[in-house]
């Protein structure tokens, strides 16, 4: 009797010569050969090892203006501090004039590094600009800002902010004819002061002058008070006709000042006007803002995200003021707070010899 396969059962050949066990021979080296290759790529994903140590990413491998738009994101503080005495490419890069086309006081106010040490930084910073400073924001000090002066008339921006910033801030602003956005806060502008930045800063198109939020008692009302509060908002009107956005929080203006804006300022697209209490909004005048300004904020709407939002202590607050937020707005005037001695009166290079 002839003997059957033990593999496919058949007869007329053994289980050595089965086609059965051939072809499950040839699935076990596919699949042994797919595991393989599986097994090789996964290695290949992996990063290269030395020593049973992960490689890590060499920073300095980063090209130089990925470096540099990282640092400019830290704030000048941690870049004279610690950022340019990582290695000597980092040096370089804080040193390269591009790095400071920006600068930003309000983070040494964050840092608490304002004062003596803050205007050595700030003076550096702007020394490393070597003139391209596009952009400039200033808490408090009128002797930063005469220096910046004297060495950016490439300026394109500038912010102003403090109580008690002297009325000297206008001669410096006479020094950027290419300004193309002042932003001044808790500093009172006259007639004056806007017929000179329209004469010395002829590209303007963004002007912000925002005071405090307030509403005037009926008592302190009388007609010589209301022109002198709509002398500064016929004047932009009659003298900056160009601007494309106007922010007026907190401004004392009534409707004979808003007038003179919407009639004169043909090209405005933005118009703020919260806490702008004296207007008083008829239908034809909320007709002819909204007819005429693309993008609108009544006197009522909410100041949130208005950084200098600076809240009286008393209805009497002429005299006298504090700050309800966190603005970093000193009640000190300046030549009351210790700034230390003129910045002049400083070596830069020796200060941060240690860093160098």
């Amino acid at each position: 009797m002839a003997r059957r396969c033990s593999l496919c059962n058949n007869t007329g050949h053994n289980s050595r010569t089965c086609t059965l066990r051939a072809n499950a021979s040839d699935m076990k080296k596919k699949s042994t050969s797919s595991n393989r290759k599986k097994t090789v790529n996964a290695k290949a994903m992996m990063p290269s090892t030395s020593n049973g140590k992960q490689h890590m990413r060499n920073w300095l491998d980063l090209p130089s203006d990925v470096t540099a738009n990282i640092l400019n994101r830290i704030g000048m503080v941690d870049i004279f501090k610690n950022c340019q005495r990582v290695c000597t490419a980092w040096h370089k890069i804080c040193k390269d004039p591009a790095m400071w086309r920006v600068i930003n006081m309000n983070d040494l106010m964050r840092s608490n590094s304002y004062g003596k040490t803050g205007k050595i930084m700030c003076k550096h910073a702007v020394d490393r600009s070597q003139g391209q400073l596009v952009d400039f924001t200033l808490e408090y000090d009128a002797d930063l800002l005469e220096y910046v002066a004297d060495r950016s008339s490439q300026l394109r921006r500038l912010e102003l902010a403090s109580a008690y910033l002297t009325s000297t801030w206008i001669k410096a602003v006479m020094k950027f004819p290419l300004l193309e956005e002042l932003n001044v806060h808790l500093i009172q502008l006259s007639k004056e002061d806007i017929e000179t930045v329209a004469r010395y800063c002829p590209m303007l198109k963004t002007l912000k002058l925002n005071g405090r939020e307030q509403k005037l008692q009926a008592s302190y009302i009388d007609e010589s008070s209301l022109k002198s509060y709509n002398e500064t908002a016929i004047a932009i009107g009659q003298n900056l006709s160009e601007l494309r956005h106007l922010e007026l929080i907190g401004n004392n203006m009534t409707n004979i000042g808003l007038e003179a804006i919407l009639d004169n300022c043909h090209h405005l697209e933005t118009l703020d006007l919260r806490s702008c209490f004296n207007i008083v909004h008829n239908e034809d005048l909320k007709k002819k803002c909204v007819e005429k300004i693309k993008y609108l904020k009544f006197p009522n709407d909410s100041l949130e995200g208005y950084r200098y939002r600076c809240i009286p202590d008393s209805e009497y607050y002429e005299d006298y003021w504090s700050c309800g937020c966190d603005c970093g707005l000193s009640d000190t005037p300046e030549e009351n707070r210790n700034f230390g001695n003129n910045i002049d009166d400083y070596d830069i290079d020796a200060y941060y010899d240690q860093f160098y």
